[in-house]
């Protein structure tokens, strides 16, 4: 199973932020390849030991008061390597999270999509300090829905028009 651990920088951070109304904003997610070794992360750890690719976050949503799940996705033309860490990072480029997975686990990017889809448990911290501040799944999810059927409905829409101008040599709406 993946280890993840609360780096002791994201800790301060999070500390200072806390009274000072400033915020720790998590943006990236980093993959590595440890070096060609799996290994445990370090809580003083600030850096994954060999990065190979990064992305900005694409979603996240909030799962419990210290914990919120991450998805972020890294193109089929991402290069290939095997995958034994991975960073969370804040805008300013600290790591904030570290994965690290055991050789059972390790998986290789590169010729299909790589999809990151973990919780961020923030349980170092003290609760209420973490504030989610991104769009609900559900919502999003919703709305892709109605995207999808509204799409189907122009469909159906033009293969009855079609159909419409087959038989009758015009389409609806056209001048006699």
């Amino acid at each position: 199973m993946p280890t993840t651990i609360l780096t002791d920088i994201a800790e301060a951070k999070i500390a200072q932020a806390a009274g000072s109304g400033s915020q720790v904003a998590i943006t990236h997610v980093a993959l590595g390849d440890g070096n060609g070794a799996s290994y445990n992360g370090e809580f003083d750890q600030t850096a994954l030991r060999r990065e190979r690719v990064r992305v900005p976050i694409e979603r996240r949503h909030i799962v419990s008061p210290n914990a919120w799940r991450v998805k972020a996705e890294f193109g089929a033309d991402t290069v290939a390597f095997d995958v034994r860490e991975a960073g969370f990072f804040d805008a300013g480029g600290s790591l904030i999270a570290l994965c690290t997975f055991p050789e059972a686990e390790v998986r290789r990017t590169g010729a299909i999509v790589y999809l990151i889809d973990h919780v961020l448990n923030f349980s170092r911290v003290a609760e209420g300090l973490i504030i989610v501040d991104a769009p609900d799944d559900e919502l999003f999810d919703f709305a892709l829905s109605m995207l999808t059927e509204q799409a189907s409905q122009r469909i159906e829409l033009f293969n009855i028009n079609e159909a419409f101008y087959h038989e009758i040599g015009r389409y609806v709406g056209d001048p006699k």
